[in-house]
C-alpha cells in the first residue's frame, strides 16, 4: 500500500513536471488564470489543467500569505487525494479541488474565476502549483486561517485540543497541527 501512495506521489510529480511544460509558453485561448464565467457545478473550469487549478485555489485561498504557507495548498490537496475519499473529491487532483461538498471556499469565488494575473500573489500562486516543493505540513487535511481556527477550538478536560467544524455539533480530538504564516493546516482523528 505504501509502495502504491508512494508511486502514486512520485506520478503526481512527474504530471506537474509534464504539465508546468505547457504552461512556459501558453496559447493565448489555454494561458494560465485567463477569466472563465461562473457556471453551474464548476464547469467552467473544464479543460483547464491541473496546474492552472491549483493555482486559481492558491490564490483564491492564500495570495496574501508567504511562500511557505502557499506551498502548504496543494500538498493539502494531494493528502486529501490519497485519502481517496468521496468527502474529499475522490483520488485526482481536479476532483479534490473541484469537490462541490466540503471542497475549497476559494474556488467559489472571483479570485478563482479571473486571477488578477499580474499581480506578484498569481505570479506566486502560479509558481507554487508549478513546484509545490517537498511536504511541509505533514498528513494534515484542513487549513483555516489561525484567527478563525483558534475561535473553532477548545481544550477538553482531557487535555486534548479538540475542533468543531462549522454547523456541526461533535468536537473531534486534533491528531496533528501546524501553523504556517497566517494559516493552521490541521487534522482530526479518523482521518
Amino acid at each position: 500500500m505504501k509502495k502504491r501512495i508512494l508511486s502514486g506521489i512520485f506520478l503526481f510529480g512527474i504530471l506537474c513536471s509534464v504539465i508546468s511544460i505547457s504552461l512556459i509558453v501558453p496559447s493565448k485561448a489555454s494561458a494560465a488564470g485567463a477569466c472563465v464565467t461562473d457556471k453551474t457545478g464548476f464547469t467552467e473550469f473544464d479543460g483547464l489543467s491541473d496546474v492552472d487549478l491549483m493555482a486559481r485555489l492558491i490564490y483564491a485561498e492564500a495570495r496574501g500569505e508567504i511562500t511557505e504557507g502557499k506551498r502548504g495548498i496543494p500538498h493539502i490537496v494531494v493528502n486529501r487525494a490519497l485519502k481517496n475519499r468521496s468527502e474529499f473529491g475522490g483520488n485526482t487532483v481536479r476532483g479534490v479541488i473541484l469537490n462541490t461538498k466540503g471542497g475549497f471556499d476559494g474556488m467559489n469565488t472571483a479570485s478563482a474565476r479571473c486571477p488578477l494575473t499580474s499581480s506578484q500573489g498569481w505570479i506566486d500562486s502560479l509558481a507554487v502549483a508549478n513546484n509545490p516543493g517537498s511536504n511541509n505540513i505533514g498528513t494534515n487535511l484542513w487549513f483555516n486561517t489561525t484567527t478563525l481556527f483558534n475561535t473553532l477550538t477548545r481544550t477538553a478536560t482531557s487535555g486534548y485540543l479538540e475542533y468543531r467544524f462549522p454547523n456541526t455539533t461533535p468536537w473531534l480530538r486534533v491528531m496533528e497541527r501546524k501553523a504556517i504564516g497566517a494559516h493552521t493546516f490541521f487534522r482530526v482523528y479518523g482521518y
